[in-house]
């Protein structure tokens, strides 16, 4: 952390007309929490599958065979296909008869297929001062000498919601794969707070004598960045402190 601080402090005085005032380092929370959720598989639906749920939708179809008369096409294959459907819940066999769910309309009328693929897991890492998602973590934090304060201002505490983490996820998770079909987060099943990492900051107080303006510029040590978020919050609480 000494080196860093030394390089930053370098890149500050680079300019003749800055002075700094204070340097300090403190550190503020960041929550990590374990996410399970669901992608569904998108594809465009297929001309014999379409065909199929048509004649189910307008007809009663009791056996394979008919479907097979019908369309002329091997029975073997509209067993298998038939099974498929039942299995991703686009038709369902009542009193004898196939018939299209709910689910099963839907995608008639989109031509869009979805699969329902097996649920997955994400860590994701929370800022609640920042209100903002960042990746996790995986480069060691800088060593510090001993135990940091807390950051001085205190946090807001934003209530997370699955539409919001479902809107993060799909943002790194989306994706189209090689043989056209979509892979898309569909839903998000459960999350919950899995512990919470402390990150070192770096503070500066500066002065500019050519402009006379007071100013922080405050380094993130795990976004590697000037962070603007506190750099706005120090200045509006304490610009004027430092002027008197």
């Amino acid at each position: 952390m000494d080196k860093l601080k030394k390089q930053l402090q370098a890149n500050l005085l680079k300019n003749p007309a800055v002075q700094i005032k204070k340097a300090v380092i403190w550190q503020f929370p960041v929550t990590i929490y374990t996410v399970a959720f669901n992608r569904v598989k998108r594809s465009k639906m297929d001309i014999l599958m379409k065909m199929m749920l048509l004649t189910i939708e307008k007809a009663p179809i009791h056996r394979a065979a008919n479907l097979s008369q019908l369309l002329l096409v091997e029975e073997l294959f509209i067993e298998d296909l038939l099974k498929k459907m039942q299995r991703t819940g686009l038709i369902t066999l009542e009193k004898g008869s196939y018939r299209l769910t709910s689910r099963g309309h839907g995608q008639l009328k989109t031509g869009i297929m979805e699969e329902e693929l097996a649920e997955e897991s994400a860590v994701i890492s929370y800022s609640t001062i920042h209100d903002e998602f960042w990746p996790q973590l995986t480069e060691p934090l800088p060593e510090t000498n001993g135990e940091l304060p807390i950051y001085r201002y205190e946090n807001h505490q934003n209530i997370l919601e699955k539409d919001r983490i479902l809107q993060v996820l799909a943002e790194s998770r989306n994706g189209e794969e090689e043989d056209g079909f979509q892979t898309v987060v569909a839903a998000v099943n459960s999350f919950e707070e899995h512990k919470v990492e402390h990150i070192p900051c770096l503070e500066f107080q500066l002065y500019n004598k050519e402009q006379d303006k007071f100013y922080a510029r405050v380094w993130n040590t795990q976004l590697q960045r000037w962070d603007e978020t506190f750099e706005k919050q120090i200045e509006e609480k304490e610009r004027l402190v430092w002027r008197e």
